[in-house]
């Protein structure tokens, strides 16, 4: 891509550093009540037993900061139900309480995604499997990031059709693994938030209406505790 026409700038300052919670939201189709459904929903494995998870009941994809939860069910099949239990790719398991109808304890759950398997199984030895992926988010770090706009070309002619900037950052020097699009010329501050902690390195790039886009702007680094 082009970017001869676009002034370079520079990434001026950052002017608020600040830790902010980062609260479990969710949209779309409930994870858990969708049968043989993999991934966030989970699969049924056996012919005679089935089971379903009910709750907690989310958005497609569950996440809390919470650091335990507990799932509840039902339970199917020809034969009676003798036993409900639960494993954690985190090392835990349990058994639930109840049979056709069952409820776990608590659930220890790690930062991060927490994979949960719960099985049922029939007098006759068959069982059936689901499978939840839970995200327990931790504390985030929020950064202000703030900049002069462009004003001329490099060829110092004047930048009139500034449309908008760029944001890139990313967890090692001049690596930019994540980029924020702001198509609005007169915003010249924003807010990164929901950083995990450790050091992040930004810089920012302004674009005009054609698409042409200036160089980088100079890297800032600051290490969220």
């Amino acid at each position: 891509m082009q970017n001869r026409f676009v002034t370079k700038y520079a990434l001026i300052t950052i002017l608020v550093l600040a830790l902010s919670a980062c609260s479990g939201s969710g949209s779309g189709p409930n994870p858990f009540d969708e049968p043989g459904v993999t991934g966030e929903g989970g699969s049924d494995s056996g012919d005679a037993v089935s089971i379903t998870i009910t709750s907690p009941a989310s958005g497609g994809t569950l996440e809390t900061p919470d650091d335990a939860v507990a799932l509840a069910g039902t339970a199917d099949s020809a034969a009676p139900i003798v036993s409900v239990s639960w494993t954690s790719d985190n090392g835990g398991k349990g058994e639930a309480s109840g049979s056709e109808s069952w409820e776990t304890a608590p659930i220890p759950l790690l930062i991060g995604d927490n994979t949960i398997t719960v099985t049922a199984e029939d007098g006759t030895g068959v069982t059936a499997s689901r499978t939840v992926i839970i995200k327990r988010e931790g504390e985030g770090g929020q950064v202000t990031l703030a900049w002069e706009a462009p004003t001329a070309r490099e060829d110092n002619s004047p930048l009139v059709d500034l449309a908008g900037y760029y944001v890139h950052y990313g967890r090692m020097s001049e690596t930019y693994d994540y980029e924020i699009k702001i198509e609005n010329p007169g915003i010249v501050s924003y807010v990164v938030d929901n950083l995990s902690s450790g050091t992040w390195y930004f810089v920012a790039r302004a674009y005009d209406s054609r698409g042409l886009v200036s160089d980088l702007s100079n890297e800032i680094s600051i290490k969220i505790p």
